[in-house]
């Protein structure tokens, strides 16, 4: 009998193999491929039509579980996909109901056992060229750490679609680096260059070194649309198959409408750049390999992205290849760096041990809850139903939010209910398994809705969560921390979505109404201690204090919460695990406008703490503003906060602008939604810039950067000393001036028709 302690990386499922159901794991020991034959498609069905109608025509098991309404159901099992899919068309014609008939096996096997990622394995193994394989061996669930092999892949391709170079980085369990080039003629240059004489080679010599290489873990930039793509393309032109699996078989390549592109690779797994720093909430200018690499480690790029980058890979690739492969090298080791330095595999990882899911299914949240929630669900006696057959009621009212006193204000605190609905559905025992067993030990919430105080499952999931996130603020595991908030505030979302199998308007009706019921007993406790309430938005309070003094907001904010705990223990006889943070008080904070009205906007403001600028929702932090506009809204700030003249530094930046000061701060950056010829009826200022690059390429323009210019917008890179300033003024300038001035019972027109000599 053989241990071992592995970390599953993929699984599928094939009806053509013997052992349908198989996971690749990596290890100390290296590659574990488990494989088992014993498990089915199980999901649940009414017992009584069954016993009815179908008696003999599949395998099934009567159990004690039950419906959320009461109905007995039995377990179905059928040993392929195709029974399966058939089975459950012929149940629903039949008229009989059917439960959990979405979840695929390798989810459930995984989630029923209570694995998060980590998982020990016992039983007889058997070698298999460089993976260890075990057949239907018993796996818990375990604690470990995984050290993969990273590999950072980078292609290079000409203007006629030939393929130049093949980069690789390898990190982790292994150190490599190499660049595969085509050339005249087949030749090794060095450990780190290969050279060959046609494509074909080339791509027969790198599967060969991926395969010996054997990454636990693919990582690029736009890895999967373009480089991945271009291969498996390039592969189908020349008669070959792009085999870099583990088991040796194709790849497959899909790209799903609003969502991307998705890589199959069977025991490795694909992670792309932007979209991974989109889900850890990282924010750049763009998203651009060039603008992440400078912000992150201060280093660019060997080829500028703007200008004349295609020309200058063809220059390289005819006059210098070995420049060529010191460029396709760099971008390999760029992205390695920029996932280093944010510890984003690390991230990926904690996110697998607190939902479970795989790397390669991370943000399919409703999943992640299943995850959670189904296995327990079940060892109480229910099962879920189907995500698709739920009967949908109205959206909840969502957040509360206090409309802004537009203006300066000075010495306001900012106040946050610590993890908000959480601590709500942990207060008020709200979850789908409370709800159906409400006659027990009743808790009505604020909004009338009654749980069990009982019975209950997510407000002990959420206790055992914040419990690892402290501990995890205390380790310094920003990954985890990040990881086990990300999954915490989706419940709320989850309950309330069409989308989840436990959706039920009573959910998030009762956690949003308990959020407003929590903000105004919170404002009425400030209110009588005669302090203003300036904003509150879903779980904050912005109160205007008599002083900026911290600790009296301390002692402030240790009072609120005395009171509400009094509060619910009294109206609603509960433990009250509602905490509202004292965050810091702006020595001045200014609220701003929604554009073209007097109202107030939600989330839009710009406070000054401890003598910096901390900007919200304004245009300085949007990446569709020019420099300009924001160089500007920084100083305007700036200047306003500390009283200097607001009307003169107006003046004074437009003479600046149109004396041709700032020209380098005129760029505007925006995306393509399709390529720049498909633009027919309507052709925007971007898309005009666009159509006028030289792109050539295998691989569409996906944004652009431009410049207004009084010839129409030209793309960055083509010189042009004639930017139209009035545009500028106009649409960038003017709106943000206006933020101010009009608080102040003037406005930028008025000061620019005022003194038209000093503004042109």
């Amino acid at each position: 009998m053989i241990e071992r302690k592995a970390f599953v990386l993929t699984s599928q499922w094939s009806d053509s193999d013997r052992y349908p159901l198989q996971y690749y794991c990596t290890s100390d020991s290296g590659t574990i491929v488990l494989k088992f034959d014993t498990e089915s498609f199980v999901f649940f069905a009414e017992t009584e039509k069954l016993k009815n109608n179908y008696q003999s025509k599949f395998s099934k098991k009567d159990l004690t579980l039950k419906a959320f309404d009461g109905t007995q159901v039995s377990a179905i099992y059928c040993q392929k996909s195709s029974d399966f899919f058939n089975l459950k068309k012929e149940l629903s014609n039949s008229g009989i109901r059917t439960f959990e008939n979405d979840i695929w096996p390798t989810d459930r096997f995984l989630m029923e056992r209570f694995i998060y990622g980590a998982i020990s394995i016992k039983g007889e193994s058997v070698k298999d060229e460089d993976s260890e394989v075990f057949i239907n061996p018993k796996v818990v669930a375990a604690t470990y750490e995984p050290v993969f092999t990273i590999c950072s892949l980078d292609i290079e391709t000409g203007v006629d679609g030939s393929l130049y170079s093949i980069g690789l980085h390898i990190s982790g369990q292994k150190e490599k680096s190499i660049v595969y080039m085509l050339s005249h003629e087949d030749r090794v240059e060095s450990n780190e260059l290969e050279f060959f004489s046609n494509e074909k080679k080339l791509l027969v010599k790198f599967m060969h070194d991926f395969y010996i290489i054997n990454p636990d873990i693919i990582i690029g930039w736009h890895v999967i649309g373009f480089d991945l793509k271009f291969l498996e393309n390039k592969c189908f032109s020349l008669g070959m198959k792009l085999n870099i699996s583990r088991d040796k078989s194709e790849i497959r390549i899909d790209e799903k409408k609003g969502s991307g592109f998705f890589a199959n690779i069977t025991g490795r797994v694909v992670v792309d750049g932007p979209p991974a720093f989109r889900s850890a909430f990282y924010q750049f200018k763009n998203f651009k390999l060039e603008t992440v690499a400078s912000s992150l480690l201060g280093v660019g790029k060997d080829i500028a992205s703007d200008g004349g980058k295609v020309s200058e890979i063809e220059r390289r690739f005819k006059e210098d290849k070995i420049a060529l492969a010191k460029y396709n090298l760099l971008d390999c080791k760029l992205v390695t760096n920029v996932f280093n330095k944010v510890e984003l595999i690390q991230f990926l990882v904690a996110r697998v041990k607190v939902s479970g899911l795989l790397i390669d299914r991370q943000g399919i949240s409703a999943a992640a809850l299943d995850h959670v929630l189904l296995p327990k669900l079940h060892r109480k006696g229910f099962v879920a139903p189907n995500s698709s057959e739920l009967e949908r009621d109205e959206n909840s009212s969502g957040g509360m939010v206090i409309e802004p006193e537009v203006g300066l204000h000075e010495n306001v605190a900012v106040f946050d209910f610590k993890s908000l609905y959480p601590s709500v559905i942990r207060t008020f025992f709200i979850d789908p398994y409370s709800r159906v067993r409400q006659n027990s030990n009743p808790v009505l919430t604020p909004a009338g809705i009654s749980f069990s105080s009982s019975e209950h499952l997510l407000p002990d999931i959420i206790k055992g969560l914040l419990g690892e996130r402290e501990q995890a603020k205390i380790d310094s595991n920003h990954s985890l921390n990040m990881a086990i908030k990300i999954l915490m505030n989706s419940f709320y979302g989850l309950m309330g979505s069409f989308r989840c199998r436990f959706y039920h308007a009573d959910l998030p009706r009762a956690i949003t109404e308990t959020g407003h019921w929590l903000l105004k007993q919170s404002i009425d406790f400030f209110e009588n201690l005669n302090l203003k309430v300036l904003y509150g938005d879903t779980d904050s309070l912005f109160i205007q204090l008599p002083s900026g003094d911290e600790s009296f907001a301390t002692d402030l904010c240790v009072k609120a919460n005395d009171f509400l705990i009094r509060l619910v223990k009294e109206e609603f006889r509960v433990d009250s695990h509602l905490e509202l943070e004292f965050e810091k008080i702006y020595s001045k904070i200014f609220f701003s406008t929604v554009r073209g009205s007097e109202a107030g906007a939600k989330k839009k403001y710009v406070g000054l703490y401890k003598g910096e600028l901390n900007f919200t929702g304004m245009e300085y932090v949007r990446s569709d503003w020019t420099d300009l506009a924001k160089k500007f809204q920084y100083d305007l700030f700036k200047n306003y906060f500390v009283g200097e003249s607001v009307e003169e530094y107006v003046k004074g930046f437009v003479v600046s602008l149109n004396n041709g000061d700032m020209d380098n701060l005129l760029f505007i950056t925006k995306k393509l939604s399709k390529a720049p010829e498909d633009y027919v009826k309507n052709i925007p200022p971007h898309v005009k810039a666009a159509l006028l690059i030289d792109h050539r390429g295998p691989y569409r323009l996906k944004e652009v950067t431009y410049s207004q210019t009084t010839s129409g917008p030209l793309p960055k890179g083509m010189e042009s000393d004639n930017f139209d300033y009035s545009y500028y003024i106009d649409k960038q300038i003017k709106p943000l001036a206006d933020q101010v001035l009009l608080t102040m019972g003037t406005s930028f027109e008025s000061i620019s028709l005022g003194d038209q000599l000093t503004l042109f």
